[in-house]
């Protein structure tokens, strides 16, 4: 496993976390038992992964109270840089922001009390909140950090002028933005930014919702009836076919290492220009398994030049599609 400094601060956290969404159940993901969660977990830590992201809204706190109990039971809390966030919660069956002092201050409290500890490693603003001034959201945060109540402090889904806003009151350690080979607008300007300013990118979806994998492609699984996918627009033509023909070419280079598309995607995304880590939900053993086959490995720079040929060549195809549409 390879471990990387998080922005300025003193953390260094490995370069696959493991993201825990998947562990609060619920619409987004479909169900999940416990016993797989925990198991996931166990082996985790074990392989070297000891970075775990989580957050309040992941099945209404179900995620870090199954956190909160291992870490407590396995006396595992000082080996693991834990990283969850605040501002979105469930109210009457819809996610709403808030970013309020107040509610900070809550949510701060409350996550720390199902985690189970008295600090947090990496504490996150999930979304900007519409309704707050991202002044107020900083300052608050400085707080937090000022009060050793957390180590280190990042933001997700973030613009430029957003992250640029929100340094004017707060040190900024870290971004969480989506990225993977078909999400990669970050390149044009989060990244460069980020670089310049000592913030670690967190990837999250680096499956793009496990479409990747190829298992929808390839592996004559059904599409699951969850909120993530039934609808997701690559998974529907005339996406669905230009995306198996692209999946198809980086498998076959893939093999070339005798790695599954999984790993091999997994190893180009943490490889790339300005990534400190990827989060990679798995839901058991055998997926967090073929995830760590991701690791310990380089892709050789020809074969890289191919696979930014095949990304391109999918780039102009979309790009026809949409001007159709």
């Amino acid at each position: 496993m390879e471990y990387r400094k998080l922005g300025s601060s003193e953390l260094e956290v490995s370069s696959l976390g493991l993201g825990t969404w998947a562990f609060g159940g619920g619409r987004w993901w479909g169900s999940q038992n416990d016993r797989d969660s925990i198991s996931t977990l166990s082996r985790a830590i074990e392989e070297g992964i000891n970075f775990i992201d989580t957050a309040p809204v992941y099945g209404r706190g179900r995620a870090e109270e199954l956190i909160g109990r291992f870490l407590k039971k396995r006396r595992l809390r000082e080996k693991i840089i834990l990283a969850t966030k605040l501002g979105l919660s469930w109210e009457k069956g819809k996610i709403c922001h808030n970013l309020k002092r107040e509610r900070m201050q809550e949510e701060i409290d409350e996550s720390r009390r199902r985690l189970q500890t008295d600090y947090i490693d990496l504490y996150q603003v999930h979304w900007p909140d519409p309704e707050t001034s991202i002044k107020e959201t900083a300052e608050t945060m400085y707080e937090f950090y000022e009060k050793k109540l957390i180590k280190a402090v990042g933001v997700s889904n973030y613009s430029v002028e957003q992250m640029q806003e929100f340094m004017k009151y707060c040190p900024l350690h870290t971004l969480q933005p989506p990225y993977n080979m078909f999400r990669r607008e970050i390149e044009r300007d989060i990244v460069p930014f980020c670089i310049e300013n000592d913030i670690s990118i967190i990837s999250y979806i680096p499956l793009h919702s496990g479409i990747l994998t190829g298992k929808f492609f390839f592996n004559a699984i059904r599409i699951p009836n969850d909120l993530c996918r039934k609808n997701h627009r690559d998974l529907k033509e005339p996406y669905y076919s230009l995306n198996k023909e692209v999946l198809k070419k980086i498998r076959e280079i893939a093999s070339l290492y005798s790695k599954t598309l999984t790993q091999f995607v997994l190893n180009w995304t943490y490889h790339r220009r300005g990534i400190s880590s990827i989060l990679v939900g798995a839901r058991n053993i055998e997926q967090l398994e073929e995830n760590l086959g991701a690791v310990g490995w380089c892709i050789k720079e020809d074969d890289s030049k191919k696979v930014e040929k095949i990304l391109e060549e999918r780039g102009k195809r979309l790009a026809e599609l949409s001007g159709g549409s």
